[in-house]
């Protein structure tokens, strides 16, 4: 009976006692996934956890038009839930949160560079952040510009933790679909703890190719991407990566803080660079237009090994005034070298695509023309014995 007696006052005390402010303040996020308001499919929690940025492309389109249309589809659609949902493998190996990055407002991953800097920086929270709690990512994309979205995110996202680039090139409507396929290897190659340190990836069509080398090789073909230097990192067999090397990176690969850029004045979107293709006769007034139109950089796609066969009096023109240039190589491999005494930058092994973005990133980081020129030759400089000092 005594007991009960101290059971009884001690629940009238409880009672009685008039409420703290702590006891209303909500609990405290303890991970990225609550802190982001992410939610996880799948029923294991000892799973390892990969985020999906869901940004649509063929991926997620169909066509009305039948199951042998490979080329003008887009009637239909499917979420990034829907493609997990029908795949029961997934949920087997992980847990998947969806994040959705396509809008009818902010229009598309292919046009918008202000949304995927946006979704870069997400990305860099989650995967990056002391609280995170998620071992990698998995991005969807359109085709066209995938390898877009590759390089910039692997220029800004560094913390070791892999992100992988993904898509089709059939509609989901097609007897012979690819995204599923696509889809399930990008989840498990994100998923390995053999993927960490190996920066971003591409998982297509049974290919591990590295984000920074990536492009679009072939307009049709499921085999679409491939590197433009260095080779594949590794394949697919049983649908589980297989790696054919330790952890590396490309040798003269620059990281750009991601605090920096974001800092600049036309965040989110990026500073604007333009892309101009030399050829006989090329006209040097392309580069003063651009500069006209509001580009503070031009890209141009140079002839062999980084040749422009004409108009030096308005590219130094242009220089003279602020703007910044970068000649690359329109021919698929091989680099653009250096010159002995630069006057602007010549990118290298990057091909024009990512020298577009790798000048976006300089500019956006306070970069001068001196200095982004030895971002883009600095390395290969060394390499080659043909050392230039930029403060000069």
């Amino acid at each position: 009976m005594r007991f009960s007696n101290i059971a009884v006052a001690t629940l009238g005390a409880i009672a009685s006692a008039a409420p703290t402010a702590s006891q209303f303040q909500p609990r405290q996020a303890t991970t990225a996934s609550e802190r982001l308001g992410l939610t996880w499919l799948g029923g294991n929690s000892s799973l390892p956890k990969v985020l999906v940025l869901f940004t649509g492309g063929t991926i997620a389109g169909g066509s009305i038009y039948g199951a042998l249309d490979d080329t003008q589809y887009g009637q239909l659609s499917q979420t990034g839930e829907d493609i997990i949902a029908r795949n029961p493998y997934l949920l087997n190996n992980t847990q998947l949160a969806v994040s959705n990055w396509t809008t009818e407002d902010d229009g598309s991953t292919g046009t918008n560079d202000a949304l995927v800097m946006n979704m870069t920086r997400f990305a860099y929270d989650a995967l990056c952040s002391e609280d995170s709690d998620i071992v990698g990512a998995v991005y969807t994309h359109g085709t066209n510009s995938l390898e877009e979205t590759a390089f910039l995110m692997d220029s800004l996202v560094n913390c070791g933790k892999p992100i992988v680039g993904t898509g089709s090139m059939r509609p989901f409507t097609h007897l012979s679909w690819d995204g599923e396929a696509n889809f399930f290897d990008a989840v498990m190659l994100a998923a390995s703890p053999e993927s960490q340190n190996r920066g971003l990836m591409v998982a297509f069509n049974a290919r591990i190719i590295p984000g920074y080398w990536v492009t679009k090789l072939h307009s049709t073909n499921p085999d679409a991407f491939g590197p433009t230097s260095g080779g594949d990192l590794g394949m697919f067999i049983n649908s589980l990566p297989i790696f054919f090397n330790t952890p590396s990176q490309p040798l003269y690969k620059y990281y750009f803080d991601i605090g920096t850029v974001s800092s600049h004045p036309t965040y989110p979107a990026l500073p604007k660079v333009d892309i101009l293709y030399a050829a006989r006769e090329f006209d040097g007034k392309l580069v003063l237009d651009a500069q006209a139109n509001g580009a503070e950089g031009v890209v141009i796609a140079g002839t062999g090994n980084g040749g422009v066969p004409s108009g030096q009096e308005e590219i130094t023109e242009a220089l003279d005034s602020g703007l910044q240039i970068v000649v690359g190589t329109r021919s698929p491999h091989g680099p653009s070298s250096p010159a002995r005494t630069p006057t602007f930058a010549k990118s290298g092994f990057v091909h024009p695509i990512q020298a577009r973005i790798m000048l976006q990133l300089a500019i956006a980081s306070g970069m001068n023309m001196n200095q982004t020129i030895d971002v883009f030759e600095g390395g290969f400089r060394k390499a080659i014995g043909q050392p230039w000092d930029p403060s000069s």
